[in-house]
Formats: C-alpha cells, sequence, structure tokens
C-alpha cells in the first residue's frame, strides 16, 4: 500500500467507523444503516421501552424510525409510501432545557403544567412537518377548520395553513421558555391540556384520510433526564395511549425512576402498558458484526483494499500463539534446564511437548508450592487430568507470564473479532471505537502496510487500552457520583489486576464481585454501583447463589468489559469474590490503598515499577493520595 492509498484508506476508515453517533448527515445515515435484531419488536404498535446504556443505539434506532427513514429504507427494498405502516417523529429530552422547570417559585403540580404544555409544543412541531411530508404523499390537505382546532389547543385564533401553525407554536415555545425563566413574573401564557393537542392532531390526520390506516409513532428520547414529576407526566400519556398515536422511549439502564402518572395513584407496568425492550439481550453480536461488515463493504466499494470479513479484517492470536508472545519460550527454558538437572527422563518427555505445555507446569507450580520435577511425574502419569487442567487454567495463566518482565509493553493481548464484541458487551458505539482506534495504531504514519488491510493484535491491544483510559477519565463528567466511580473502578480493577497476575491459593478468572459486611454499607455501595450500571462503568446480573449468610442474595457486579485491557483482567464472565461494603467506601476516603490491601487480604502487591505504564500513571491513588 503506497503513500497515497493508505492516507486514502485511513481518511475513509476513520470516517466510517469513527463518526458512530446516531447525529449522521442523512445520505450516510441511509447508506450505514443496520437494522438491529429487536427492530420488529420495536415496530409494533403498542408503547415501547427501548432500554440501553450510553452508546447501545437507542438514538439510533429510534431515529431509524422516522417517516423520512422508513420512507428511504422501503424505497431501497422496492416499495414505497403505500408500504409505509407507520409515521415516526422523534423529540429529544434535553436535559439543559427540561431541568429548567423546577425551582421554589411555584409548585411541583404548576411546574408539571408548564412541562405538559412544552412537550405538547415539541411534539406539535414535529407533527406539522409530519403533515407537510404526508400532503406531499397523498396529494391531500389537512383542512383548515382542522388547522383552527389544533390552534385553539393552545390559545391560537385566525390560523389559515400550516406554515401559520408552525410559527406560531414555535413563538409559543419561545413564550414559554422566558416563562419558565422568570416564574414569578405573568407573561399571560396560554397553557393547553396534557396530552389534549397530540389526541387533537393524531385524530385529524385519521379523519382528514391524509394518514391511512397508519399509526403514528411519538419517540421519546433521553427520557432519563426527565425529574421525577416529569417521568410521571410523560408515563401518564404512555398509560392513556390510543390508535394512530403510540409512543416509543429510549432511556438508559436505571433510568425509569418513577413509574406512577399525574394522580400518583396509577402506575405504569409491564406488559400491561407497555413492552420492554433490553437492547443487551436482543443479539449484540450478530447486529454489531453487520455493522461493522457493512461499512468494511462500503469502503471495498469505495476502492480501498480492506478484508469485508470481519474475523479476517481483525487479527486473532491462538492460545499457543499468545504464549509465545507473551515470553512462554523463557519460562519453557527454565523448565526444561531445572527438569535436566532434577529428573532427565521427565525432561525429555517434556522436550517433546510444545512451548505452552511447557511453561504450563511453572505455573502449576507456583500455584501448589511443589518440587517441579514431582508436578512432572504426575503429568506424565495423568495425561488427562491436565489436558482438562490446561484447558480450564490455561487462559489465566496468559496473565501470570509477564509478571516480572518490567519491559514489557504489552502483557496481554486483546484481539479479535470475539473479544472486540466481548469489551463492547451490547454496546455499539464501543465497539465502533475499539475498531476505530485500532485502525488509526494501524495506519499510523511512517508505517508501511502492503497487501489486504488487516489489524493486527499490537494495534487492537493498545486500541483497548487506549478505549478503557478514555472511557475510565470520561466517568467524572459523566456521572453525579463520577469522581465516586471513577476511584471505585480503579480500586477494583487493581483488586482484579493483582489476584489475576498470582496463581497462589487463587480461583482463576475472578472477574465478578458480591457484597458483604454492614447493611447500611452495603445499601451506600449499592446506590453508587447502581448509578454506575446506568453510566457503564458496572454491569450487574441476577445473584445464581449465595456463598456466605452474609452476603447479599441478589446481584453480582463485574467492571464493565471495557476497562478488562486497561486493567489487564479478563474479559470473560467466570467466577466471583465477595468485597466488603466498608472496604469500597473506604476507598472513597483518603486511604484508597489501604482499602485495596484488606481487599487482597495483605498479600503482596506487584511494586510501583512493574505496573504496566497505564496504571502507573494512577500511581499516586494507588499510593493513597486523594
Amino acid at each position: 500500500m503506497n503513500a497515497i492509498n493508505q492516507d486514502k484508506t485511513f481518511e475513509l476508515l476513520g470516517q466510517l467507523f469513527g463518526d458512530n453517533r446516531a447525529e449522521w448527515p442523512a445520505a450516510r445515515f441511509k447508506d450505514l444503516f443496520v437494522s438491529p435484531t429487536y427492530l420488529v419488536k420495536l415496530e409494533s404498535k403498542r408503547p415501547c421501552f427501548l432500554v440501553g446504556g450510553r452508546g447501545t443505539g437507542k438514538t439510533t434506532s429510534l431515529q431509524s424510525l422516522r417517516y423520512e427513514s422508513v420512507f428511504e429504507r422501503l424505497e431501497a427494498a422496492d416499495a414505497g409510501f403505500e408500504d409505509q405502516r407507520y409515521l415516526g417523529i422523534l423529540v429529544r429530552m434535553n436535559k439543559n432545557r427540561v431541568r429548567a422547570f423546577q425551582g421554589d417559585a411555584l409548585d411541583e403540580s404548576s411546574w408539571a403544567r408548564y412541562f405538559a404544555h412544552y412537550f405538547n409544543l415539541l411534539v406539535c412541531l414535529e407533527f406539522v412537518d409530519l403533515t407537510r411530508w404526508l400532503e406531499q404523499k397523498t396529494n391531500l390537505k389537512l383542512a383548515t377548520a382542522a388547522i383552527s382546532l389544533l390552534a385553539s389547543e393552545f390559545g391560537g385564533t385566525g390560523l389559515q395553513n400550516l406554515d401559520d401553525l408552525k410559527t406560531f407554536l414555535k413563538i409559543e415555545v419561545s413564550r414559554l421558555q422566558v416563562q419558565v425563566n422568570n416564574p414569578t413574573r405573568d407573561y399571560d401564557i396560554v397553557i393547553s391540556m396534557a396530552e389534549s393537542p397530540l389526541r387533537t392532531f393524531s385524530n385529524a390526520l385519521s379523519d382528514s384520510g391524509i394518514l391511512g390506516d397508519r399509526v403514528i409513532f411519538c419517540c421519546i428520547d433521553e427520557y432519563e433526564n426527565l425529574l421525577d414529576y416529569q417521568q410521571a407526566v410523560i408515563n401518564t400519556y404512555i398509560k392513556h395511549a390510543e390508535p394512530p398515536l403510540s409512543y416509543k422511549v429510549g432511556v438508559r439502564k436505571n433510568g425509569i425512576r418513577n413509574r406512577c402518572t399525574l394522580d400518583s395513584q396509577d402506575l405504569l407496568r409491564t406488559p400491561d402498558d407497555y413492552a420492554e425492550i433490553e437492547i443487551a439481550e436482543e443479539g449484540f453480536e450478530f447486529f454489531a458484526k453487520a455493522v461493522a461488515e457493512t461499512r468494511l463493504e462500503y469502503a471495498k466499494n469505495q476502492n480501498l483494499d480492506v478484508y469485508t470479513n470481519l474475523k479476517d479484517f481483525l487479527q486473532e492470536l491462538s492460545f499457543p500463539d499468545e504464549a509465545n508472545l507473551l515470553g512462554a519460550d523463557r519460562i519453557a527454558h527454565q523448565v526444561l534446564t531445572e527438569l535436566s538437572q532434577e529428573d532427565p527422563a521427565a525432561h525429555k518427555h517434556f522436550l517433546a511437548k510444545p512451548v505452552h505445555e511447557i511453561y504450563f507446569l511453572k505455573y502449576w507450580q507456583e500455584s501448589e508450592i511443589q518440587p517441579l520435577s514431582e508436578l512432572a511425574r504426575d503429568w506424565m502419569a495423568n495425561e488427562t487430568e491436565w489436558k482438562t487442567r490446561l484447558g480450564n487454567y490455561g487462559y489465566s495463566s496468559l496473565f501470570w507470564l509477564s509478571k516480572g518482565n518490567k519491559g514489557a509493553r504489552i502483557r496481554k493481548y486483546y484481539c479479535g473479532e470475539r473479544i472486540f464484541l466481548a469489551l463492547a458487551s451490547g454496546n455499539i458505539r464501543y465497539f465502533l471505537e475499539l475498531i476505530d482506534t485500532a485502525i488509526q495504531y494501524e495506519l499510523q504514519p511512517g508505517r508501511v502496510n502492503s497487501g489486504t488491510l488487516s489489524i493486527s493484535a499490537k494495534s487492537q491491544t493498545y486500541a483497548a487500552r487506549d478505549v478503557g483510559e478514555r472511557r475510565l477519565n470520561q466517568l467524572e463528567g459523566l456521572a453525579d457520583k463520577g469522581v465516586q466511580l471513577k476511584r471505585l473502578v480503579l480500586a477494583i480493577g487493581k483488586v482484579f489486576f493483582e489476584r489475576a497476575r498470582s496463581p497462589l491459593g487463587k480461583t482463576p478468572e475472578v472477574t465478578s464481585f458480591v457484597l458483604s459486611g454492614n447493611s447500611n454499607d452495603i445499601l451506600q455501595v449499592t446506590e453508587i454501583l447502581s448509578d454506575g450500571v446506568s453510566h457503564l462503568a458496572f454491569e450487574v446480573d441476577p445473584r445464581t447463589k449465595s456463598t456466605s449468610n452474609s452476603e447479599m442474595k441478589d446481584e453480582e457486579y463485574r467492571l464493565h468489559p471495557i476497562f478488562c485491557a486497561f486493567f489487564e483482567i479478563s474479559h470473560r464472565k467466570k467466577r466471583r469474590m465477595g468485597l466488603d461494603a466498608r472496604n469500597l467506601l473506604n476507598v472513597l476516603e483518603d486511604k484508597p490503598s489501604k482499602a485495596i490491601a484488606a481487599m487482597l487480604e495483605d498479600k503482596p502487591q506487584v511494586s510501583e515499577e512493574e505496573l504496566p505504564e497505564q496504571l502507573a500513571l494512577f500511581s499516586a491513588f494507588y499510593e493513597g493520595s486523594k
């Protein structure tokens, strides 16, 4: 690949994998959109909550329901407007604006009336654009009488057409914003009744014949930004939704804080009132692979020499290959040297074995603290048993290989389609960011690539490490408890890092934890961890079984896998340990080093000189500085 072609490849792939938000230009959205596996559920007529963390594709999915996007997909499939079963509009709950509807100047019921009016205005503005589009497709017109009726819902009179209605609604939004910012002054705002304008507008479209037998989806994004009383307002709209209007709501995990409606007596319930779609449970791997390969295919069609199969594009490493790259031959040489002196027969036997089996003998010796020759003899006598042991502990032993190797830039590889999918853990934005960052490493200036482009294991590993560090540093600004979350992630990551490197008396691949200790301490930590789950610092699963009476019986936590390469720990969901909630609270105080030591039962830790460079950046924290 010459320099000019490499620059072109870098630029286009950067656009394809770096521009991974839903706010794409319309042309790119059309070319690159891949239907998620849950789209059929989302397209059902009943109201839905689409639940997922930041970057899991909620906005993109809701945007795909918009009337123009649906029509474009139908056209691409040689269908047309007559096949369009639903028409979506999208309203995003801007945090800065919706949080303005609060304060001591008014009681909550007054703020609720203002907010409902605001929501009515936003939706009806979208309805106006939808109506214009429908008029073009059907050659029908919304009657002046219907427009007058709609205007009257907001106290307007004398409006003749859609242009007048849109101008009037925009003015009313501006007037309301002034009123909200100056709640003690009277700007003579006419407040519409909750939900009534939406019902009037949708019925007018249906009665006019413009709508046909189609349903209108009012898509609401970033529901979690709403205050609790505002969620009650929207809940009331959803609870009482009737055809032709339905609601599709995007919300983060744990973002539904209030299931009450406006009267506080009725609750929004699933499955009675709505369907709940958990993105992480809806075939993410198939979807993410399709998203990436659609982009690679697009690049190929632009004459770039790239693999279009993701498995070929992201180079993988087998267990023996990775062991060799991590220095298994050095350990194997030590084993053979020692056996040649202590047991020539065993030396001859192991001399014929591959390197990844020879070094494993040394790993197991450190775990069991037995003479190497004795373990070698046992292996010779019980090959099947040791083969099973290698299968159970082999991956875990890779983390131990770099122990004591101070100069190693890479102490564990994270590469391949399967690993990147696991690190992203249901988050399409993380997945694309991992690939984009790996491409940047592979095509960095001065590096010559020849032949069809694929991404090396080294570039992927550096990328996984970088993305994990970025996400760690972003925690402070993403969450209300961001600083606390970052400290917890750093401490728990260090605990798992230390355990991964020492096989002595350890269960392999401990990657999860449950809380134990004082109930008040557990309650405090659980509140922070719940916020961490919402912001993708942690993941949580229902507990399979308890290991002691002092442990909580319900939830098992793990760091989000996106941090695994940063802390050089296993990405696999394996075994768990118990953590005393008091130690985690102490992490938030002045002496995190003492808390980490307590969680490690005061066992020796890796010296600062041997810390991976990315963890060494936080050595001040690990030494106890706040």
